[in-house]
């Protein structure tokens, strides 16, 4: 194989890799597996296998079985005050060094009328609060869902990824969350711009050494 196959698939693989790292390494980040839409809500606590993929390990959450309307449109996500603060956490396998990003939805229990809601974040280390305004628009059909993102580099082959309300109510209005997503960082569009380059390069090299060789 001469060494210009070898670039390409070279190439091929790196651009395989940069594609395959944007696959969401979260389990159940919709937290619509395993429920049933009944216009309602559950409440799980510590030890409740309910949320597929999901530890709750602190205290108890609200898991929304359409009660309210969800961020993208399934009817489910998760209230992070059921009648206590909880927490929830999921762990993921993860490359030492690499970087990526964490993202979600957020929105906040608007039955308590205009507050603000607190969630620690964290992976592997505490990564900066989120936080979010109900105002006086927030309904349970127009919840006013915003994303939050993350970066972070790993340090070790697993990272625990958790979520843990810091509401100041305490009791039944938290933070709400849901499309909860880790992926692998891509490559900046100045990179791919370069790799494609690169394809064009060596593919005219290719198609001038055949054209070389049958003329001779």
């Amino acid at each position: 194989m001469n060494t210009l196959k070898v670039a390409l698939i070279s190439s091929a693989i790196a651009l395989s890799a940069g594609a395959s790292s944007a696959a969401n390494l979260i389990v159940n980040g919709g937290f619509n597996v395993g429920g049933t839409l009944n216009g309602g809500f559950q409440t799980p606590g510590v030890g409740s296998s309910a949320l597929a993929g999901w530890t709750i390990y602190f205290g108890n959450v609200d898991w929304i079985t359409g009660y309210w309307q969800s961020s993208d449109g399934d009817g489910f996500s998760v209230d992070m005050d059921g009648t206590t603060r909880g927490g929830i956490s999921q762990t993921i396998n993860t490359v030492i060094g690499k970087t990526y990003n964490l993202t979600f939805d957020m929105s906040g229990n608007p039955d308590a009328g205009p507050d603000t809601d607190t969630l620690n974040v964290f992976a592997d280390v505490f990564l900066p609060d989120a936080t979010y305004t109900v105002g006086g628009s927030n309904s349970r059909s127009n919840m006013g869902w915003s994303q939050r993102s993350y970066t972070f580099t790993a340090n070790a082959t697993s990272t625990v990824i958790a979520f843990q309300s810091d509401s100041r109510n305490l009791c039944c209005y938290g933070a709400a969350i849901d499309n909860v997503s880790v992926s692998g960082a891509v490559p900046e569009p100045a990179t791919w711009g370069m790799m494609i380059l690169g394809f064009g390069a060596a593919g005219s090299m290719i198609r001038r050494r055949k054209m070389v060789s049958a003329a001779a």
